[in-house]
């Protein structure tokens, strides 16, 4: 019975300790989905919104630089709300225009 008893024991021990550790962890982080991104009023800048999910997003927009080397805009990074937020990335005034628009999505 003793022998029985110890190996109950160390179970039970073990069981709390999982348990402990489990509970402390955080949970998952699922990705921003229900999401939208297209051009923002011209060429020049791009939105990108979403309402599902508790990670962050931002716009992306790629800029046409005449002369010179294209470069990606991006906007601030925002958590999801509902209604959703938007995050606007707008190209540098020597930008010929914006293409391509598109979402970053963080957990």
């Amino acid at each position: 019975m003793k022998i029985r008893s110890a190996r109950v024991v160390s179970f039970l021990v073990a069981a709390a300790a999982a348990s402990v550790v489990l509970g402390a962890s955080n949970p998952a982080q699922a990705l921003p989905s229900s999401c939208s991104y297209d051009f923002y009023n011209s060429s020049m800048s791009s939105y990108a919104s979403c309402s599902v999910g508790t990670g962050k997003f931002r716009a992306k927009l790629k800029c046409d630089i005449p002369w010179g080397i294209d470069t990606v805009a991006y906007g601030r990074w925002l958590n999801v709300t509902v209604p959703p937020s938007n995050s606007i990335a707008t190209c540098p005034s020597n930008a010929r225009k914006g293409y391509e628009p598109n979402i970053e999505r963080s957990s």
